[in-house]
């Protein structure tokens, strides 16, 4: 049997790495299979916390602009905070690792991609001084944001 690279494999195609999966067990290649599931397994999980990160700094970016350009307030933003915390709550759903702790956990470094987000579509230079007040949870997830 030929050796496949995996991670090559998983980076071209969930689906492709899935269907060889089903091939290796009919072929009773149980190792292989393990492999190329432990392999998935990760960039599914990797994946997955990628797009929480990115909904996070979404949610966080437009909560910066609500606070520091209320004279621009659009239904946009209200339906882009939304939105943010549906998908949020959506890849908790799916994800129950995905707990208060763990997103506090990439709080920081989310608020810091969501400041530079907010800086740049406030047209504000790099250089521009923009240290905003650390958002709460409450801020993010329970406040209302209405026009």
């Amino acid at each position: 049997m030929q050796t496949i690279d995996w991670v090559d494999k998983v980076a071209t195609s969930h689906l492709d790495t899935v269907s060889e999966v089903r091939k290796l067990i009919a072929e009773h290649e149980y190792e292989e299979a393990q492999e190329a599931l432990s392999v998935l397994y990760e960039a599914m999980a990797n994946s997955e916390k990628r797009s929480l990160g990115s909904q996070l700094v979404r949610l966080m970016m437009h909560v910066l602009k609500w606070r520091y350009q209320p004279d621009r307030r659009s239904v946009s933003w209200v339906y882009s905070i939304v939105n943010a915390r549906q998908e949020i709550d959506s890849l908790r759903e799916y994800n129950p690792s995905f707990t208060r702790t763990y997103i506090e956990s990439i709080w920081e470094r989310s608020f810091e991609k969501a400041i530079v987000e907010a800086k740049a579509q406030m047209n504000m230079s790099r250089k521009d001084k923009f240290g905003p007040a650390e958002l709460t949870w409450d801020q993010l997830f329970d406040d209302e944001y209405l026009l």
